[in-house]
């Protein structure tokens, strides 16, 4: 899916991933003002790869622009919600700036339209943050395990904000250690501290999903665009501004063509002709 520019619009770059097994590795499907969002990689655990990433980042701005779309649920395929990125070599484009990150919904600032996700199973990684905050509402299967694997491999994470998404202590606990007593932490433990909204058994998890979206279909959408903005606003950082700016305005000019005019003058020593591409 490709669409044109708005933070989560435009591509930066044609990512050069592996291709994943089936070409539709994200499902989007319309039923009764409902868009169904799945994460569609079951055989790598729904991990995010280049391709998975891209078709997100085009969803959103699909789904915020389609009229017969008032909410969305947002849920993987098979037994796994999402494994977090695919660290498979190759399975995402290095040129792409933040490409993973790039996949979740900027919530308050292009994507205003309410999210429900429906998780079990894994949630790990970047699963963890489109799970918790990629989704307004966050409905857990029972089988649901949230961590960070990061933690155990020292996969390097850039400083951000997660006091608004758990308690100061139990934050710290988590991003550190990604383990509760050896273990990761399960989904009655996520509710505990307010990760998630509700806990039902997997087999009423879809069910529950779309109770919680058919409330938010009575609300006014310009009373949710207010409500989305100012709570996400508020929880916005300078390190997510910062990534948001360089992938909107600094990337696009690192490589356009005027980036190669201007050198190529240079060393020419004669006038660029620049042409806004």
């Amino acid at each position: 899916m490709a669409v044109g520019l708005s933070p989560q619009k435009k591509r930066i770059a044609k990512p050069k991933a592996a291709k994943a097994k089936s070409e539709n590795v994200l499902l989007y499907e319309v039923r009764d003002e409902i868009a169904f969002i799945t994460l569609n990689r079951p055989e790598k655990i729904n991990a995010l790869n280049g391709a998975l990433s891209d078709a997100l980042c085009a969803t959103w701005s699909r789904f915020e622009a389609d009229p017969a779309a008032k909410v969305a649920i947002l849920t993987g395929a098979g037994k796994h919600f999402c494994a977090g990125a695919d660290v498979s070599p190759g399975a995402i484009d290095r040129e792409v700036p933040f490409q993973v990150h790039q996949g979740y919904p900027q919530n308050g600032i292009t994507v205003f339209k309410p999210i429900v996700g429906a998780i079990k199973g894994y949630t790990l990684g970047a699963g963890y943050a489109l799970a918790v905050r990629g989704c307004d509402i966050t409905i857990a299967g029972e089988s649901m395990l949230m961590g960070f694997p990061e933690a155990r491999i020292g996969t390097p994470l850039p400083p951000m904000e997660y006091l608004p998404y758990m308690p100061f202590k139990i934050s710290l606990e988590f991003m550190l250690l990604a383990w509760n007593g050896g273990q990761i932490m399960d989904a009655h433990r996520a509710y505990e501290v307010g990760l998630v909204n509700k806990v039902v058994k997997d087999e009423q998890l879809m069910d529950e999903a779309v109770r919680w979206a058919e409330l938010l279909k009575k609300i006014p959408p310009l009373y949710i665009k207010s409500v989305k903005y100012g709570h996400y606003k508020t929880t916005d950082n300078k390190v997510r501004v910062d990534e948001r700016e360089y992938i909107l305005y600094t990337h696009p000019q690192e490589i356009s063509r005027d980036r190669q005019e201007g050198l190529q003058a240079f060393l020419q020593r004669r006038e660029p002709k620049f042409t806004g591409r």
